[in-house]
């Protein structure tokens, strides 16, 4: 069954326009107008894009948006079955944009003061970071003049004075790294002032000073050495040569002549032997005793054998 044109006559038809086309399709407009409602529908659409952390504001203005954009509004009129006309668009869009302006007003000056507090606390951030940062700059300034002056004074025998200096530097130290300088800088120091003692012939007033050091050096042959000589020289020999021991396996020329001195080479008789007239040996005690050397020279002649005491 398909439709008849004009089966019914023109003057007996109720609904002559029934079948001209859907009612509610929009029709061609200006075309300034529709420019303009793009403009207007991208403008809304963008600022409901910049207030997207505030949904309130956003739903209205892409609403507005949304009904200034042509595609928008046939959308709303096939959905509703109604006609928009211009005046009826006007007034919703005007509506909404009067209920969003406040809300813009408000989330404006909340976002204002929020990037305005956000800019104060990066500033502050940055205030301390700068004076953190010249804080740690004077005072790693006062920590290299201080290791510099005591290093100096260290150079000139000036032990005492670059201990006092090398304290102040300790106050400025904050890392391991600092401070293991500074405590191989003071062993050193320490160190002189004990050879200092030593070479003064104080030799009990080094002792305490050199073994300390060494607790911290177990290995160094000069602390080794210079603790050797005064054991030695208070009469502590069989300690003195443990250190030198040490020392000369360290390759310290020094305590090798002195631990010859304290400690030399020894003879002694390890056994007697039968010696013959040849110059060999004989193990027979009777009168077969070297029979075919020669004969015996002497029946008790000495094997010697080298030692140390220590």
């Amino acid at each position: 069954m398909r439709y008849i044109p004009n089966l019914i006559p023109g003057h007996a038809k109720v609904l002559p326009t029934y079948f001209k086309g859907d009612p509610y399709t929009s029709k061609p407009g200006n075309i300034l107008l529709q420019i303009l409602s793009y403009i207007g529908a991208i403008f809304f659409l963008l600022m409901a894009l910049a207030f997207l952390q505030h949904p309130i504001v956003t739903c209205i203005l892409g609403a507005l948006g949304f009904i200034l954009l042509p595609q928008g509004q046939r959308w709303l009129e096939r959905k509703g079955r109604f006609r928009m006309k211009g005046k009826m668009k006007a007034i919703l869009g005007g509506t909404l944009f009067l209920i969003s302006t406040p809300f813009i007003n408000h989330y404006s000056e909340v976002d204002a003061r929020q990037a305005h507090e956000l800019q104060l606390k990066e500033e502050k951030a940055r205030q301390e970071r700068l004076l953190a940062e010249q804080k740690e700059q004077e005072r790693q300034d006062s920590l290299a003049y201080y290791v510099t002056e005591s290093i100096r004074l260290r150079n000139a025998d000036k032990t005492d004075q670059a201990l006092a200096v090398l304290l102040r530097a300790d106050a400025f130290s904050l890392h391991q790294t600092e401070k293991d300088t500074i405590q191989d800088i003071r062993t050193d120091i320490l160190s002189l002032r004990a050879f200092s003692l030593v070479r003064a012939s104080k030799y009990k007033a080094a002792l305490p000073e050199l073994t300390s050091l060494l607790k911290q050096r177990p290995s160094d042959d000069a602390l080794l050495y210079n603790r050797a000589v005064c054991y030695s020289k208070t009469g502590q020999t069989k300690e003195a040569v443990q250190d030198l021991k040490a020392a000369m396996a360290a390759g310290n020329k020094e305590a090798e002549r002195l631990h010859e001195r304290i400690n030399p080479l020894k003879r002694r008789v390890a056994y007697y032997v039968t010696r013959c007239c040849d110059g060999s040996t004989s193990s027979a005690k009777g009168r077969g005793a070297c029979s075919h050397h020669g004969g015996v020279c002497d029946w008790n002649d000495p094997v010697y054998e080298e030692y140390r005491k220590y």
